[in-house]
């Protein structure tokens, strides 16, 4: 009437069935269980013609008189806040009471956020990342709640944050230590986390509140193959197996644990029960004919690939198996076959191309295990054993120069540096490249190389060098572990040239313990001796030499000088008479029995 705003006093608020009168100084409290009804405005404007309502968040432009739902605001200050939100009590929302469209008094809101506003979204929620936002809020407000934390604990699992989750599990238990479910789940992510000692571990305690839980003892046997300790393992598939008889997977998982633990007799039987129970399972068909392969029981496993090959005419794997199957029967051509057409099915498999290369090399067929070997190296470039097989071949063939080069790749990484080094030093010495051949022989010993044939190899090729002294010193290193000879032979010439005879005497000492009745052994002894100037021994030697060989006309020559040499010249001309009888054409025996005839009628005539 006046023309101006109406004073305000309050509104009438009906709330969960209750009333409440809210001034411009009260807060209205709400949260996701209130419902409520603005049932009417007390101002001077009696008769509520002008007056308005509206209440920030909800309703349309008008909400005087109707029904408001506090969840939906509550949702919305969720879904908007996100994880951002961090109080649990919001501000900031008014009830406004409008008087044509002026703001008559503004009353404050207090939205309250409980868990289960952040529970209800998380489950609205199809974003695993805002799910896991909400329930860490809902469990920032209730730590003590499980629930919350086993769903939080599930999406991580589902996110693959296995570390998280079993954080959440432990949590659970801590608060609930005989939460069998709970337990469960944190023995699964155990099993994630490849924490095999922990799976072992959680599954005891499971089994004590649960003694019957098959599920149990089969992973606590699953952590313990993976432990290596097929023992327990196989302890426990049994004990699941007596809860739960008819689970056919344990059977199968049984006799993989028998297998690795050596047991193949057990194995093979365990799959034949599982291939009863599950006749058509190819898997378990090509279990039980790998361990009759590996037991040696080669027809049955033929048998039982020719089984499995009508159902998968393209298994690749199981003609390679086929292939190992022939080979333990000595049948090279079957052999070689299923290797082929396990290779025509999957070209990219190395190991089937190692066995082929190594089935065509025994079947002497060595230029197309030549070819294979090649093939190898061109799929698994890295591959130490095929590169090295392909350098010997090349080698055996003597191609010595492609036998080097791979070699050479070889040597950098492999283990067997003093075998390889060994070829390299016979190889390049073919090529007629002693420095470098010397130079790998050396290697071959410093990295442990015990065959004597190298020390003879390294000396022959110091030899080619002209480097006689370092020759010589392996060739002395040679005949210490394998004397022959040959080889003392070589020595004893050398030292004689070079005049060092006591080492000269030596050498045939030893010789002659090889062999003591070998007349020119002591004959070079004598020899020796009489270069050192010890005509006693020469005359010792040489006379040892005669009886093992009287026909010897040189070593009589021989004799002949060393009794010159200590002026007994009746010997000397008797031993030069012998000479000349065994050979006419000894001009050296004739020359010197007539020039000692004459020295000692000469000598005579003096007398």
């Amino acid at each position: 009437m006046l023309n101006q705003k109406p004073h305000f006093y309050y509104i009438l608020v009906e709330k969960n069935g209750k009333d409440y009168p809210l001034t411009s100084r009260d807060t209205f409290e709400l949260s996701y269980r209130d419902e409520f009804v603005i049932k009417s405005i007390v101002s001077d404007d009696l008769l509520e013609r002008g007056v308005s309502i509206d209440v920030e968040g909800l309703g349309d432009k008008n909400d005087f008189r109707k029904l408001l739902k506090g969840i939906e605001l509550v949702d919305k200050i969720v879904v908007a806040q996100k994880s951002n939100l961090q109080t649990n009590v919001i501000s900031g929302y008014h009830i406004n009471v409008m008087y044509r469209d002026s703001l008559l008094a503004r009353i404050p809101m207090k939205v309250v956020i409980t868990p289960q506003d952040w529970l209800r979204s998380a489950k609205n929620s199809e974003d695993q990342r805002l799910q896991v936002d909400y329930l860490k809020k809902a469990i920032a407000v209730n730590s003590e709640d499980t629930q919350v934390r086993k769903m939080l604990a599930a999406i991580y699992s589902r996110q693959g944050k296995t570390e998280e989750a079993i954080t959440q599990y432990q949590e659970v238990l801590v608060r609930k230590p005989d939460d069998a479910a709970a337990m469960s789940e944190l023995l699964k992510s155990y099993l994630n986390k490849k924490d095999y000692d922990q799976v072992v571990k959680t599954g005891k305690l499971l089994l004590k509140m649960n003694p019957h839980d098959a599920a149990a003892f089969a992973n606590i046997a699953f952590a313990f193959g993976k432990l290596n300790q097929w023992d327990r393992a196989i302890a426990n598939y049994k004990e699941a197996l007596k809860l739960n008889p008819e689970n056919a997977i344990l059977l199968y998982r049984l006799g993989e644990a028998y297998e690795k633990n050596g047991k193949i007799h057990d194995a093979i039987n365990q799959y034949r029960n599982f291939l009863v129970k599950v006749p058509n399972a190819d898997y378990g068909m090509i279990a039980l004919a790998d361990v009759l392969l590996k037991a040696g029981h080669y027809d049955e496993a033929i048998k039982e690939y020719r089984e499995i090959l009508k159902r998968q005419p393209r298994n690749a794997s199981v003609y390679a198996n086929l292939g190992l199957a022939y080979q333990g029967k000595g049948l090279l051509k079957e052999e070689i076959e299923n290797y082929k057409k396990a290779i025509d099915l999957n070209p990219k498999e190395p190991v089937v191309y190692v066995n082929l290369a190594a089935a065509l090399e025994k079947n002497k067929q060595e230029q197309e295990a030549v070819k294979i070997y090649r093939k190898i190296a061109e799929l698994k470039p890295g591959d130490l054993d095929a590169t090295e097989q392909l350098a010997h071949l090349e080698y055996k063939a003597k191609q010595y120069s492609q036998a080097i080069r791979l070699y050479e790749k070889i040597v950098l990484k492999s283990k067997r540096k003093a075998a390889i080094y060994a070829n390299l030093g016979f190889a390049y010495g073919e090529l007629k490249k002693f420095s470098l051949s010397v130079e790998n022989y050396e290697k071959a010993i410093k990295y442990g190389n015990k065959d004597p044939q190298i020390l003879y190899n390294l000396a022959y090729t110091y030899r080619k060098l002209g480097k006689s002294k370092e020759a010589m010193g392996h060739y002395e290193k040679y005949a210490a572990i394998h004397p022959t000879v040959e080889v003392f032979n070589t020595l004893s010439d050398y030292y004689v040239r070079e005049k060092q005879y006591d080492q000269a005497i030596a050498i045939y000492q030893k010789m002659v313990r090889l062999d003591p009745k070998k007349a020119p052994v002591y004959a070079n002894l004598g020899y020796a001796y009489r270069l050192k100037g010890n005509n006693d021994k020469a005359i010792e030697f040489y006379k040892l030499s005669l009886r093992y060989d009287p026909e010897d006309d040189m070593v009589y020559v021989n004799l002949g000088e060393a009794y010159e040499k200590k002026e007994m010249y009746s010997e000397a001309l008797h031993a030069y008479r012998s000479a000349y009888e065994l050979n006419a054409e000894s001009k050296k025996a004739s020359e010197r029995f007539r020039e000692l005839k004459i020295r000692m009628l000469q000598q005579k005539n003096r007398e």
